[in-house]
């Protein structure tokens, strides 16, 4: 089973090394990924807002609990966000550390008062709530570096691609890494064939390198919504929120390969390769909700996110700097040159379009005392998919076919959460729990790619303002090849990054009540 998963890492993760046409189902993975939280309030009680209601992150959660607000207000959040990453690459953990301040959440709440505003027992709708609000819904900030001695090659996976190909090198696409591999002497014309095949410059001598690189991304997933809520008699409440997803992702790999072989063979000494990508985008969605009181202690909740479809285009270029031995010659006898290439800046134009959510909600709510919150989403990611902007464009067949066999179809994540009221002061506590998109077995160790959120508030609440703190710490796994071999010998293998994030974020919130 291991053998397979390493295979599928191989689908996932390292089409970027091969072609400069590189969207596949980790990008439908990341944006598919949302940690609702927004306000320091909604982080401290992980998120389990969608029967609570009467906060700004409702409106990406249960836009039905921006039905309970009373009163006009704005809010704007600040976090402190610092990411620590241990990676870990063949016999090595080597650790790293990214810092970034953002704002989370910034929103204006408004009320338009209806018949029944001023009556403690309403026979009809006492107030309609209209909210304009921005929330983050996933941070990208991430830095890690890895380093290791290996037996094989990137060279070699570049050279075995363009033998599958079996193209002569006049007819290379600029789209392919080995197009730029063959041009910086990094691969050769193996001249034991007559039709064409590709040889790594290291040739058949063994190969003893030291690999290290380093993975810097940046940006975040926000959305930038409207909602609209109602409020029947204290009883029911209605909502509806239209949003604008907004993607921007920068993702900055390098890697180095040094050989540390010690005979006198004149080959490559030494390669690195960057690849500087930028992701940018927008999508539309809907979300309704539905807040039921059962009693004045017992809520109900229930909403229902629509997918997104995220029109994105990519810009990005790749470079290889190239160092050989000196007197190093190829099979033509030609010498090798030290050189620097960078490819054109390219754009690809795609569509990403990611699964519908339905989130169920129970919360235990006394105004005096607290309450305890419980959401419960279901996510079917397999309704996730890719496709070409340009319907003249090759489809993502294999892409969506990952996506459809690999990701799970019935993903439940769980938010938990509770405030507990001391006069003026609120202390809160949450836990969320985000499961691997991955079906079982389909990725080595799917169980550490679950995302465990622990999180703690205070709070100060007063007719004029609200002020409120949270810490709030993640912990989760990913996973990266680098490149892989289709031919290896006994003692050799594919390797894999693993990379273990601890992350933990302070988010300070500011509520103020515009009608006093």
């Amino acid at each position: 089973m291991k053998s397979y998963s390493l295979a599928v890492l191989s689908l996932l993760f390292c089409q970027s090394f091969n072609t400069l046409k590189a969207q596949n189902i980790q990008d439908v993975i990341r944006y598919s990924m949302q940690q609702p939280g927004s306000t320091a309030r909604s982080y401290g009680v992980g998120g389990a807002f969608g029967a609570v209601g009467a906060d700004v992150s409702s409106a990406a959660i249960n836009p039905a609990g921006m039905g309970r607000f009373r009163t006009n207000n704005f809010f704007i959040s600040s976090s402190f966000y610092n990411n620590k990453t241990k990676s870990s690459y063949i016999d090595r953990t080597i650790s790293d550390t990214k810092f970034n301040f953002n704002v989370p959440n910034a929103g204006l709440v408004l009320i338009i008062p209806a018949e029944g505003f001023e009556k403690k027992k309403p026979e009809g709708f006492v107030n309609f709530v209209v909210g304009f609000n921005v929330n983050r819904l996933n941070n990208f900030h991430n830095k890690s570096f890895f380093s290791a001695n290996n037996n094989t090659s990137i060279t070699q996976s570049w050279a075995e691609t363009a033998s599958k190909d079996g193209l002569d090198p006049e007819f290379f696409s600029k789209l392919s890494l080995y197009y730029l591999a063959y041009v910086t002497s990094l691969i050769d014309i193996d001249t034991n064939f007559f039709t064409p095949k590709y040889i790594s410059a290291y040739g058949t001598s063994p190969i003893r390198v030291n690999q290290k690189g380093s993975v810097v991304t940046r940006g975040a997933m926000n959305d930038y919504n409207a909602s609209i809520a109602a409020n029947y008699k204290h009883k029911l409440f209605f909502g509806l929120s239209l949003g604008v997803q907004s993607i921007r992702h920068i993702e900055n790999f390098s890697i180095t390969e040094t050989d540390l072989k010690t005979s006198n063979e004149k080959d490559i000494k030494s390669l690195t390769l960057t690849n500087y990508v930028i992701t940018t985008g927008v999508g539309f969605n809907s979300k309704f909700g539905i807040n039921y009181n059962v009693n004045e202690k017992v809520r109900l909740g229930y909403a229902y996110h629509s997918p997104t479809v995220l029109n994105l285009k990519d810009s990005f270029n790749y470079t290889l700097q190239t160092v050989f031995d000196p007197n190093s010659i190829d099979p033509f006898k030609q010498p090798r040159r030290n050189a620097r290439v960078t490819s054109e800046q390219f754009y690809y134009k795609y569509r990403i379009t990611t699964p519908a959510r339905h989130v169920y909600s129970l919360a235990l709510v006394d105004k005096n005392v607290g309450f305890l919150s419980v959401d419960v989403e279901t996510v079917n990611y397999t309704q996730g998919a890719i496709e070409p902007r340009d319907p003249k464009e090759e489809p993502f067949l294999d892409q969506n076919e990952s996506v459809k066999n690999l990701l799970r179809s019935n993903a439940v994540n769980l938010r938990i959460g509770g405030e507990y009221i001391h006069e003026q002061y609120r202390f809160r506590f949450g836990y969320a729990r985000y499961p691997s998109q991955f079906k079982d077995n389909a990725v080595p160790y799917v169980r550490d790619l679950a995302n465990n959120v622990y999180s703690l508030g205070v709070g100060i609440k007063t007719n004029l303002y609200s002020i409120d703190f949270a810490y709030v710490n993640s912990q989760s796994a990913n996973y990266r090849v680098p490149y892989t071999l289709e031919n290896l010998n006994s003692n050799q293998a594919n390797q894999t990054i693993t990379n273990n994030n601890r992350s933990n974020n302070i988010v300070i919130s500011l509520g103020i009540n515009i009608d006093q």
